[in-house]
Order: C-alpha cells, then sequence, then structure tokens
C-alpha cells in the first residue's frame, strides 16, 4: 500500500500544483496529516498565528475529470501524538467576552482523550479538511466552498464515505485538520486538533456532476453546503437535500420537505467565520427505505 508522509503539505489549493502522489481509482493508501498546529504544544507558542491549515496532499488520482466525483472511503483514522485546542480571539460564538487566547493541551488515555482538569472524553476521530482542487488558488485554512475544504464535519469517522465534486484533472485532492473530538459549531473557535494515520480508498464516480460534497456516515446522508451569511446557507442546504430526494429519489417535493422535516437536521459545522460549513443530514434509517 501507499504511503503519503504529512512532509509533502500545502497551505494553497493551486490548480497547476504539482501531485504528491499519483493513484489509480480504488487504490487503497495510507495518508498521514498534521494537526491545525503543526506539532506545536507550548502553551507558550499556541496561537491564532499558528493556524496555517496544512493539508496533505494534493492526491492525483487516475481518470478523474471535471463533472466525475472522488469517493473518499475513510476505513480507519487514528490520531497521535496527543491534542491542542485553542480559544481563539477574534472567534468563536462569544469572541466579545472571550477576547484571550487559551490553550489546553491533552494526552491520551486509551481511547478517550484526558484534559488537564482530569475531565476525560470519549475519542471520536474526524477528518475536518477534504478538499479537491477548484480552478482557482485557494487557502485551505479556514476556508469551504463547492471543493469542500475545512468543513470540520464531525461525523465523517472512520466507515464514512464522502463524495467530492472534481474540478480539474486528476481532482488533487487534500486532507488534513483531523480531531480527536469536536462539537458542532466548534464553539470556542478550534476542536481537539490532532495529527492522524488515516487508511483511505479513493475511487472515481464517473459523470456524477455533483455541486458540492456529500457524504454518507454510519448513521446520516449528508448534503454540505456554505456561505458568508449563515441562514442563506442552511436554506441552501436544506434545498439541496430536497432537490436530491426529488429527482435522484423520486419523491414528490412536498413529501421531500415533510420527511427533511421529520427525519433531517440542519446544524452549523464550525464557528463563525467569512465562509461558514452548513450541513444537511437525513437519517440513513429513512433514506434506505426510499431504495
Amino acid at each position: 500500500m501507499k504511503r503519503l508522509s504529512r512532509d509533502q503539505h500545502i497551505y494553497f489549493l493551486d490548480p497547476q500544483g504539482e501531485p504528491a502522489i499519483t493513484i489509480d481509482s480504488g487504490e487503497e493508501l495510507m495518508v498521514e496529516t498534521w494537526d491545525a498546529f503543526e506539532g506545536l504544544r507550548d502553551p507558550a507558542a499556541l496561537d491564532a498565528k499558528s493556524l496555517k491549515g496544512p493539508a496533505t496532499g494534493p492526491i492525483y488520482v487516475n481518470g478523474a475529470e471535471p463533472g466525475d466525483a472522488l469517493k473518499v472511503e475513510f476505513i480507519s483514522i487514528t490520531p497521535k501524538e496527543g491534542a491542542a485546542h485553542m480559544v481563539m480571539p477574534g472567534r468563536g460564538f462569544l469572541e466579545e467576552e472571550f477576547t484571550e487566547g487559551y490553550p489546553t493541551v491533552m494526552e491520551f488515555d486509551g481511547n478517550r482523550l484526558a484534559l488537564p482538569s482530569g475531565l476525560k472524553l470519549e475519542m471520536q476521530p474526524s477528518m475536518g479538511l477534504v478538499a479537491t482542487t477548484p480552478t482557482y488558488v485557494q487557502n485551505t485554512a479556514s476556508d469551504s466552498g463547492p471543493y469542500g475544504g475545512d468543513i470540520d464535519m464531525k461525523e465523517l469517522v472512520a466507515g464514512s464515505v464522502i463524495y467530492m465534486p472534481v474540478f480539474v484533472a486528476g481532482g488533487l485532492l487534500a486532507l488534513g485538520d483531523c480531531h480527536a473530538i469536536v462539537g458542532d459549531g466548534a464553539v470556542a473557535g478550534t476542536g481537539a486538533e490532532c495529527a492522524a494515520d488515516s487508511h483511505l480508498r479513493v475511487t472515481v464516480e464517473k459523470g456524477m456532476n455533483i455541486a458540492s460534497p456529500r457524504a454518507l456516515t454510519p448513521e446520516h446522508f449528508v448534503v454540505l453546503s456554505y456561505g458568508e451569511e449563515l441562514a442563506p446557507a442552511m436554506k441552501q442546504a436544506v434545498r439541496d437535500m430536497v432537490d436530491f430526494l426529488v429527482q435522484e429519489k423520486g419523491m414528490a417535493p412536498y413529501d421531500a420537505y415533510t420527511l427533511c422535516s421529520l427525519a433531517g437536521d440542519v446544524r452549523v459545522s464550525r464557528t463563525f467565520r467569512p465562509i461558514s460549513p452548513v450541513k444537511m443530514m437525513l437519517s440513513r434509517q429513512a433514506l434506505e427505505q426510499l431504495g
């Protein structure tokens, strides 16, 4: 199996960038990723400037062309080297009240995350940054869009699949920003940022023509939206789910809208930033009855 080291990382998605590795459709590989702080653990050194958004890649997938999608299967996600969190000045839901940087460095205790207070939390490792490369140069840190990006989707755990639109030849896939655990919204600015080794399978889905990422997690089908204003982004996520149910599952529009209201959730993935990712989630138990 091929391995891609975190030494092969980028801070910008560049359609003219050189691939770090080339794989065939359906091939499995191990991908090592940095944490968001690139290994810094000294509380005095942890600050907002440390968050550069390193993403391992880009990965060129043979046969991937614009209009296709990359099916990225997360077979395993294994955190390593402990984790760090930072209350972010100028970010977060309560930025006017919590104005100072406040770092927390945490160790792993088996499958739990040990906080300095003695509190221990069950880890739920998820990949925060998954991106194909758009036709323009795009910063990896804190941004999201139709190409994915810094989506901070806590449901993207081992056993999940995400489908990513392809905009340039090979897709030029990049990954990073693993979290040992993170809550919806990452309300104080970050999650439990950790390095990780991830076992992936990447497959080209020809002519899928999806406008934005969609995922199958162990419990949900998810469509992702984004926007500078939260309310329009949330509305678009609901609209995208309704359109999926109507166009791909054959439901009548009002029935689809009703199902979203009964068996769906619309949630904010990450704290307020210039572009906020939003997810509309539908129970797989409901979806699988539609065939």
